[in-house]
């Protein structure tokens, strides 16, 4: 799948409605039936259909006609990458700010033990240790395993998401 979302005339033409992207976000938390988005957005059922058509011919929303009595409108795999093309990048930033969480905790226990040992010259009087570095250690080392947390748990909600995505779209 690429990342990259080509926008004709069509497409950008659907989404300079405010109506339009307002049912986008909408569907963007659940898939939702006309008058479920006709209450959240209070407009006219008969807008919101004319904006949901609009909206599956340019394939940012797909029509879930199960034979059930609801027909529910979800986005498109399109849809949601429009939204937000730039997932991947929340969990780069986490990674980098994990890494460099640790390089500084290192280099703050390192501190911290240097200054516990001091090489000790005759005219220097210096501190049995700092005790200073060992907290700024600790808590930076607490940081980079919560961006790591925080990393990998995004990274598995979005499988998740594409997985139940996938899911959805092979059973029909």
């Amino acid at each position: 799948m690429k990342d990259e979302i080509a926008l004709d005339k069509k497409t950008l033409g659907v989404l300079s409605s405010d109506t339009r992207a307002n049912i986008l976000k909408s569907l963007y938390i659940r898939r939702m039936t006309a008058s479920e988005l006709s209450k959240k957005l209070n407009l006219p059922k008969s807008t919101i259909h004319e904006n949901l058509d609009r909206l599956v011919d340019t394939d940012l929303v797909r029509k879930n006609d199960n034979g059930n009595k609801w027909v529910y409108y979800e986005l498109t795999e399109k849809g949601r990458r429009l939204l937000h093309p730039h997932e991947m990048t929340k969990i780069i930033i986490l990674l980098s700010s994990a890494a460099l969480s640790f390089v500084g905790g290192i280099i703050e226990m390192y501190w911290f033990i240097k200054s516990t040992f001091p090489e000790l010259k005759e005219e220097e009087i210096v501190p049995l240790y700092e005790p200073k570095y060992l907290i700024f250690g600790v808590i930076l080392l607490l940081l980079g395993v919560l961006f790591l947390y925080l990393a990998f748990r995004r990274r598995k909600v979005e499988k998740e998401t594409k997985s139940n995505f996938n899911q959805k779209s092979r059973s029909r």
